[in-house]
C-alpha cells in the first residue's frame, strides 16, 4: 500500500514488536505457517533439524531456551522456524530490513560504503563457509593484518561474507556484513563498501542468516 515514511516507520516498529512474540519466543500461534512444533526423534541433532528447516541451529537453541545443543532429548517438543531469512539494504536510508522468507521481521541501522567505494546494488548471497566470529583480516589498502585481540581491530563481533549473484553485485567478492569498532559511523557512508552493523545487531543477524541460502539485496 502507498504510505509516507512516517507511516512506514511506525508500521515497521509495530511489526518488530510483534516479532518478539511470534518469532523470538517459544510461542507458536494458530495458522502460523513459518513456525511450528517439532517432536524430537531418537538420533536427531539440533544441527540436522536446523538444516532441514533452513535456519542456523543457534536460533533454535535461543528460542527454545536450550543451554547447550547436546541437551536436546528425544521425545521433547521444540519450536522450529521455517527459513531461510533474507535481508534488504536501502542505501538512501541506511537501513537493513530482515525478512523470514517474505515476512518482515525488523529493521536495523547500517553503515555503508563511502563515496568512490559505494556498496554495490544488486543481489548477494551469504557465501558458503563465509560466517566467521572475529576472523583474522588484512586491510587491502595498507596490507596490515589484524586479529581480534588488536585494540584497533576494525571488524567488530561478526563477519558474514557475501558473493554477488546479479546486478552490480554479480561476480563480486570481498564484501561482507560485519560489526564495527566505530559505532558513530552507523547511519553514514564511511566503509570500504561493506555493510556495517552495531556489534549486538551483527550477532543477531549472524544467528539468523544461512550460508548459501540467505539473500542480501542492496537497493537504492
Amino acid at each position: 500500500m502507498p504510505m509516507n515514511n512516517a507511516q512506514r516507520t511506525a508500521i515497521k516498529e509495530k511489526l518488530s514488536g510483534l516479532a518478539k512474540e511470534w518469532l523470538f519466543s517459544r510461542s507458536v500461534f494458530p495458522q502460523d505457517k513459518l513456525c511450528r512444533r517439532y517432536k524430537v526423534e531418537p538420533g536427531d541433532l539440533l544441527s540436522s533439524i536446523a538444516t532441514e528447516y533452513k535456519v542456523p541451529w543457534g536460533i533454535l537453541l535461543e528460542v527454545n531456551k536450550i543451554s547447550r545443543p547436546e541437551l536436546l532429548k528425544a521425545g521433547e517438543t521444540i519450536k522450529v522456524i521455517q527459513g531461510p531469512f533474507h535481508v534488504k539494504v536501502y542505501r538512501s536510508t541506511f537501513t537493513m530490513d530482515l525478512y523470514l522468507q517474505e515476512t518482515f521481521v525488523r529493521s536495523f541501522r547500517v553503515g555503508l560504503g563511502r563515496p568512490g567505494r559505494e556498496t554495490p546494488t544488486g543481489m548477494w548471497r551469504v557465501k558458503p563457509g563465509g560466517k566467521m566470529i572475529s576472523p583474522r583480516w588484512t586491510d587491502p589498502d595498507t596490507h596490515k593484518t589484524y586479529t581480534a585481540k588488536d585494540p584497533d581491530y576494525p571488524l567488530g563481533s561478526r563477519w558474514i561474507a557475501l558473493e554477488g549473484i546479479s546486478g552490480e553485485a554479480e561476480g563480486r567478492t570481498g564484501f561482507a556484513i560485519h560489526g564495527t569498532k566505530k559505532p558513530e559511523e552507523i547511519g553514514t557512508a564511511g566503509s570500504r563498501g561493506c555493510i556495517r552493523l552495531y556489534n549486538g545487531d551483527a550477532i543477531l543477524v549472524y544467528s539468523l542468516l544461512t550460508s548459501g541460502l540467505s539473500r542480501v539485496e542492496v537497493l537504492d
